[in-house]
């Protein structure tokens, strides 16, 4: 009796300190959907792998162990600019933070490598780079870790639309930690980078939580044109329409810079951002999309990951990316604030050749697979299917239908017409 009342006393008491804690110091009422299982997971010490749709809240996860926890959490982030902006926001909250990256000064640089080595912070956060290298890790040891999170998790696969080769020794790089617990956080994971997230971390008890790629207010439509000419024409009274600010992103260098010209010449508070600019001038550019004095930004796709700027209201891509799960993931920067957004694709026949001439480039073996992704994703341009439907097969999720996106209003309008007749 006595070992029954313990165990029940058990999970009672973890509730108290994690509402407890989620109050006064997030200053949250409630866990968002999904948030308290993978705090659970990580709490009791599981390699865990959390799939999260975008403004899900994934930061929580994180860092809310991390404050009951008794060592350093390590925190591998792939983009600086987001490295500074999780740190600045943990100094907010009172929780001690360091980064280290290739922006730092010298001296920056020195200081945060001895509150990190010295387990002077709670948080450690710094790019797969600089945590594989054996400097870094030798300044680790003797340091209680308590939990490795690996943020944007689906660079580790090769199968990923964002695969970085710094992400495949990850892997190695915590196993000569001793093998702390480690959240890997993403959300985008198709069934084939789950499985290679989980070998190339060597993972086998991987606990996968999977919240769900469904947010109802994100209306997604597909704009056919028939010349490249044609997307600047419908651009225009697109923008008078739309409300809010929004992201316009294109496929090259060339195009961010010609539309964004067009747009201004046309006068609309519009900026271009792209991997070319220096840092500064990208820098005053995202914050002043942040601040809201533009109506729009045309970009690359070197813009994006990380921007924490809930009232994005739409979302327009000029050219077709090269995969379903790379368009889930630009497209699903608009909304993080649960208000109806637009999801708009340009979609003109030729806007596939790009693509076709790098991934001839590609290793021989993962050409098929490359090839295969773009052809779904033309498929979903072409289709007169429910959007959201074809969104979530790609990741092994259905729905028959979201009843709001452009098919499914087209088909409604066709059934009503119908039954009128």
């Amino acid at each position: 009796m006595r070992k029954k009342a313990a165990s029940a006393k058990a999970p009672a008491t973890l509730a108290r300190r994690l509402r407890k804690t989620l109050n006064e110091v997030f200053g949250l009422e409630d866990f968002r959907p999904g948030q308290e299982a993978v705090v659970r997971s990580v709490m009791s010490h599981r390699n865990t792998l959390a799939i999260m749709p975008t403004g899900a809240g994934k930061s929580l996860c994180y860092q809310l162990p991390a404050v009951l926890l008794p060592g350093m959490t390590v925190i591998v982030s792939p983009l600086i600019a987001l490295m500074k902006d999780q740190c600045d926001k943990l100094i907010e909250m009172g929780l001690p933070a360091s980064q280290l990256n290739s922006a730092l000064s010298t001296q920056e640089a020195r200081e945060a490598a001895a509150n990190i080595s010295e387990a002077r912070h709670e948080f450690a956060i710094t790019t797969p780079e600089r945590f594989t290298q054996p400097e870094f890790l030798d300044s680790l040891e003797g340091v209680l870790i308590d939990l490795i999170v690996i943020d944007e998790a689906h660079c580790i696969s090769q199968w990923g639309h964002d695969f970085r080769d710094s992400y495949l020794q990850l892997g190695a790089a915590i196993k000569t930690l001793g093998s702390p617990p480690v959240l890997a956080l993403t959300a985008t994971a198709p069934s084939a980078v789950i499985d290679d997230i989980r070998t190339q971390l060597d993972l086998d008890d991987l606990n996968v939580i999977n919240t769900g790629t469904y947010r109802p207010n994100l209306k997604y439509e597909v704009i056919s044109v028939e010349r490249d000419e044609d997307k600047l024409h419908r651009l225009l009274p697109l923008l008078d329409e739309l409300q809010g600010i929004g992201i316009i992103y294109t496929s090259t260098v060339k195009h961010a810079e010609a539309i964004s010209e067009f747009l201004k010449a046309h006068g609309i508070a519009v900026d271009k951002y792209h991997g070319r600019m220096r840092a500064k001038e990208r820098h005053d550019v995202q914050e002043r999309f942040m601040r809201g004095e533009l109506k729009t930004i045309v970009a690359t796709n070197a813009f994006g990951m990380g921007i924490d700027k809930p009232d994005i209201r739409f979302v327009i891509h000029y050219s077709v990316p090269g995969s379903v799960d790379a368009y889930y993931q630009e497209s699903g920067r608009a909304g993080r604030d649960g208000v109806d957004s637009r999801c708009i694709l340009f979609y003109l026949k030729a806007d596939q050749r790009p693509h076709l001439f790098f991934i001839g480039k590609k290793d021989p073996a993962r050409q098929p697979h490359e090839r295969d992704k773009l052809n779904t994703m033309i498929a979903y341009a072409q289709s007169a299917l429910c959007r959201w439907s074809l969104i979530l097969r790609q990741f092994d999720e259905s729905l028959d239908a979201c009843g709001d996106c452009d098919n499914c209003r087209r088909n409604a309008a066709r059934g009503e017409l119908l039954a009128a007749s």
